[in-house]
């Protein structure tokens, strides 16, 4: 094996664990390997990822691909990029891509929540010269896109700025780029990997791909092929398309009826939740279609649709102010009335701020039908469920089961593939759900590696408390107050700030009335449905305060991803474990491992580990360099007890006690 070139290397040292992961991502990119890393927080794995596989490609004219899941990555990514520029001094092209709709100048909110809307607005104004960012062509833009490394913000300003497309210009210089830093979609949604692909010029047999935060990789896979319909929303969009096309009113009412239907199988059987077949949806919504006047088939059925939500966008655009009796055609006050205009002649205008609001409610209503229905149709392996939660809104959705069906042939065919996470572990895990095996992939070798921390053990103390638990079974007012008595006790002792990290919102809430005042006083809550303005001032809040508490959910935004800056926090403590309920989603993920792996991998592939790997996520957010010193409280008995701790990486010597605040304030003395 050839040792890394260190040259390309941008910092004065290399870091224990470093090395060893720098020479295997080396080995992999020159012999067509694929790796599995579990590379610990602080190895420094994107500048070791990126080192060699740069060098590599910039060699044997390959491409890297570098994936990510969460903005925050990219610019890690493209900030490492810079770095390895300005001390190489080489002229090597790196570009950074998000979503088109994300990066369209033009795109509404509504655009940037379906892209089959935005893609068909996108064709539709490229077509007829519409887009004027479209139309103009501006080499000076390209060449700092190429000569600079741009953050996507930046690129997307400077292209805004110029008047050009900032989609458009990336891609193009995309096609002689050197490393292109995107999201997991630009390979794993197989639609868009195609195209963007094939505008880039590059087949994957040219690609090193590097899958950053690759934990994550399964879940998006996953969530990629699957979708959610409520009956509210057949509801309304029935309701907002009434005036516009009955004989398409009518089969959404039959839609509804086929909820209905579902609905009384479920309450026959006592139960909240039913499997459905794939082909139960289908062959019901083709009678419906058959015995209408004008039979159409189900893809004509979802492609109206379609064509209604896209028609609503340029429905009256072009019109002025003025009467309804006046201005629009028969069709437009049909769909005005659909819309349920006021009488009020201020707001007969598509231009009225309240038009808008309604006609994104009925574009969103219609295409979440559409896009459903279109989905329901594929023949992958997914769990269809009919669920009564809420019982007055009840849905029906899929998920994919097994990611591997679009992974597998991915890594098969590019050159080199690097997945990478602080908590890829057990690596064999991630392998076999991936499908990156020798069974499933001819001809290349797999390596499995897990790197150990490359900071001093006596930096991070962990801790697993006796007696306190969120066992389902043992929850209540009782272990609520224990555990708010553990928290407040290990807070006196802090110096610093602190994190601690619940399983769900309503367990926060739960225990987080049981604080005593002085917590409370202390404490930034993480709310539902946070913007992202809202998350990052609660985040400087945080930086900035000396001694804040923040108390947040496992698996959320501050939990996963975000980078605590100079030793933010100094304690993060994780209540209990973030378990799925064992709903039948979740029993029907467990039961296809079992049948595959057996019953052992089927419980922890399907239940355990993708709880744990939350709880490793939350734990990892304090140390981030050689200098940082953590405490992390694991609030609950299980992790001492078999299978959990054995999910717990090897690195991870705990110590079991009732009198956590001791250690805590033994930690901070030393």
């Amino acid at each position: 094996m050839t040792k890394t070139n260190n040259s390309y290397f941008p910092f004065l040292s290399i870091r224990a664990g470093q090395r060893e992961f720098m020479d295997d991502v080396r080995d992999s990119v020159e012999s067509e390997k694929i790796l599995i890393a579990h590379a610990p927080t602080g190895i420094g794995k994107t500048v070791a990822a990126l080192v060699p596989a740069l060098q590599y490609a910039l060699e044997n004219e390959k491409t890297v691909f570098f994936l990510t899941s969460k903005r925050s990555q990219h610019k890690i990514a493209i900030d490492t990029l810079r770095l390895i520029k300005q001390h190489t001094k080489l002229n090597f092209v790196a570009v950074d891509v998000t979503s088109k709709q994300s990066m369209c100048p033009r795109a509404t909110s509504v655009y940037r929540e379906f892209y089959s809307l935005f893609n068909e607005f996108c064709k539709s104004e490229q077509k007829n010269k519409r887009c004027r960012y479209f139309l103009k062509s501006d080499e000076e833009a390209l060449r700092r896109i190429r000569d600079d490394i741009l953050h996507v913000e930046e690129l997307c300003g400077w292209c805004a700025g110029r008047g050009v497309c900032p989609y458009k210009a990336a891609l193009e210089v995309a096609e002689r780029a050197d490393v292109v830093v995107c999201d997991y979609n630009y390979l794993f949604s197989p639609d868009i990997a195609e195209m963007v692909l094939e505008k880039i010029e590059v087949g994957l047999d040219d690609l090193i791909v590097i899958v950053d935060e690759a934990h994550n990789l399964p879940d998006r896979i996953r969530n990629n092929l699957s979708n959610t319909l409520r009956m509210s929303t057949v509801t309304s969009a029935a309701r907002e398309i009434r005036y516009i096309d009955r004989e398409m009113y009518g089969n959404l009412m039959e839609l509804e009826k086929i909820f209905t239907k579902l609905a009384l199988e479920a309450s026959k059987n006592k139960a909240v939740e039913i499997g459905v077949e794939r082909d139960f949806l289908l062959e019901e919504m083709e009678k419906v279609l058959r015995r209408r006047i004008e039979a159409i088939s189900y893809d004509d059925f979802v492609n109206t649709l379609q064509s209604i939500a896209e028609d609503l966008e340029t429905t009256g655009e072009a019109k002025t102010a003025g009467s309804t009796k006046d201005v629009f055609s028969a069709e437009e006050k049909r769909i005005l009335k659909t819309l349920k205009k006021s009488r009020d002649s201020s707001i007969r205008t598509t231009r009225s701020p309240r038009y808008k609001k309604e006609k994104e409610t009925a574009q969103r209503n219609i295409i979440n039908v559409a896009e459903f229905l279109d989905g329901w149709r594929t023949r992958e392996k997914c769990v269809r469920i009919f669920s009564l939660v809420p019982r007055e809104n009840p849905m029906l959705y899929f998920k994919l089961l097994d990611p591997s069906v679009i992974s597998a042939p991915i890594f098969a065919r590019v050159h080199a593939t690097i997945m990478m996470s602080g908590t890829l572990c057990p690596t064999e895990m991630y392998a076999d759900v991936l499908g990156a095996t020798p069974d499933r992939i001819k001809g290349k070798e797999i390596l499995m590696r897990e790197y150990r921390s490359p900071f001093p053990e006596e930096n991070r103390q962990i801790v697993v408390t006796a007696e306190l638990t969120t066992k389902y079974t043992e929850r209540g007012e009782e272990m609520y107050m224990k555990v708010a008595g553990k928290i407040s006790e290990v807070a006196k002792y802090v110096k610093g700030g602190m994190a601690v990290f619940f399983p769900s919102y309503a367990l926060l809430k739960d225990i987080a009335t049981y604080l005593p005042e002085d917590v409370r006083s202390r404490a930034l809550v993480e709310r539902r449905k946070m913007n992202k303005e809202e998350k990052n001032r609660l985040y400087e809040s945080l930086r900035d305060t000396t001694g804040g508490i923040l108390l947040a959910v496992q698996g959320g935004s501050f939990s996963e991803g975000l980078d605590y800056e100079s030793n933010t926090l100094k304690a993060i403590i994780v209540v209990g474990v973030p378990l799925s309920p064992p709903t039948l989603e979740v029993k029907t993920i467990e039961g296809y491992y079992t049948g595959k792996y057996g019953a052992e991998k089927g419980r922890l592939y399907g239940y355990l580990h993708p709880a744990v790997t939350k709880v490793l996520q939350a734990a990892g957010r304090g140390i981030r360099s050689e200098q940082d010193r953590c405490i992390v409280v694991l609030m609950d008995y299980r992790f001492a007890q078999f299978p959990y701790k054995q999910c717990l990486p090897s690195d991870y010597n705990v110590t079991f006690t009732d009198r956590a605040e001791v250690l805590c304030r033994k930690f901070f003395l030393t």
